[in-house]
């Protein structure tokens, strides 16, 4: 009898992710891939710990609610994962099982169990830094990558910094076919300078007001915020609700795209997707220094990598003043998306590696 190769199911995973679709880290690094578990007949389901109104009480502050809503979810994992644990071949993990937990409950839980973890955010950040954490939870991280199958994470920085060997590189990318047009018209009398992220990431844009305020007298300049709400005296701002039907629009309606940051060990663990996004639209970005934006922003060609204030306004007036440039270095970062930052390269090799343990084709 012959086998039909193309319904063979060749391996069956359990996802926990920490958000459901709604969640951009959740999105990007698990529900994306879902085409390809297709293609590549591997079989999934897909558990979040928090849903939609886990994440609307926390946005209202209704702490008693969020404690509650917390604890259910919690013990709703637990019951899931020992009583169904058996139907999987693999699980993956975003993060780790429950945020604050030590790491014994969840050895205890995962015990005999083939597991993978994936980071994009340095989630040992607080647990190393907080006093209280630090006593029960400081070396939490470390050692459930120690007892995981391998780890995916989403720049090279965390080599060095989570304690094990068994690091995988796994840049959050993007689907070039949602990204089918480009910046084409870089001759513009107003020169919009984009930012999109979420309420909680809108801070970084303080430490560049300065910079912005002493363009915008010179010069005829809008900052775009896209899912914060953010306004600057003295600068013309517009303001825009995230959406993801109109976010690329929004970003195609731009002229460059900025990444400030802090310089604190947190930082340091951020994937730069707002990077990636800029330039599958063809934008120039300017970025903070930081280890993920150093690997996507190349230095002068297609966007440019700065420190301190005074860089900030070097690097923007020169995109601002000339045109020429903010198109060569768009199709340059385009390109590299292209190569390197597209699950249209990493699908495939991301189902291999869950299959094979290894990315090769």
């Amino acid at each position: 009898m012959q086998i039909d190769l193309a319904n063979v199911i060749y391996m069956n995973i359990l996802i926990l992710s920490k958000y459901n679709r709604e969640g951009a880290s959740s999105r990007y690094r698990f529900y994306n891939y879902i085409p390809y578990f297709d293609k590549n007949n591997i079989k999934y389901d897909i558990k979040p710990l928090l849903n939609d109104k886990y994440i609307l009480k926390l946005y209202e502050k209704k702490m008693t609610l969020v404690k509650l809503l917390r604890i259910y979810s919690i013990l709703k994992r637990i019951f899931y994962l020992e009583f169904n644990y058996c139907n999987y071949d693999l699980i993956i993990i975003e993060k780790e099982l429950f945020p604050n937990i030590p790491f014994i409950i969840e050895k205890i839980l995962l015990k005999n169990k083939r597991f993978v973890l994936d980071f994009d955010d340095y989630i040992a950040n607080s647990y190393k830094t907080i006093f209280l954490k630090r006593i029960f939870l400081e070396n939490k991280i470390d050692k459930l990558a120690r007892i995981a199958k391998f780890v995916t994470v989403g720049n090279h920085w965390y080599f060095n910094e989570i304690k094990s060997n068994n690091l995988i590189y796994l840049p959050t990318v993007i689907n070039l076919e949602n990204y089918p047009k480009v910046k084409q018209n870089f001759q513009t009398n107003v020169v919009t300078i984009v930012w999109i992220g979420s309420p909680t990431t809108g801070k970084y844009l303080q430490a560049i007001v300065p910079v912005l305020q002493k363009l915008a007298k010179s010069h005829s300049i809008r900052l775009k915020v896209i899912g914060a709400h953010f306004k600057i005296d003295n600068v013309d701002c517009k303001i825009v609700d995230w959406d993801e039907q109109t976010e690329i629009e929004e970003l195609l309606s731009s002229d460059i795209g900025i990444m400030p940051l802090a310089n604190t060990i947190w930082e340091k663990g951020k994937c730069g997707f707002k990077l990636v996004q800029y330039m599958a639209c063809g934008l120039p970005v300017v970025a903070s220094i930081a280890p993920a934006n150093e690997e996507i922003v190349d230095d002068g060609v297609n966007g440019f990598l700065v420190r301190n204030e005074d860089e900030w306004y070097f690097a923007l007036e020169k995109l601002i003043l000339n045109g020429k440039i903010r198109e060569e270095f768009g199709i340059a970062g385009r390109k590299k998306i292209e190569q390197n930052y597209s699950y249209q390269f990493w699908g495939d090799r991301y189902c291999n590696l869950l299959i094979n343990g290894n990315l090769h084709d």
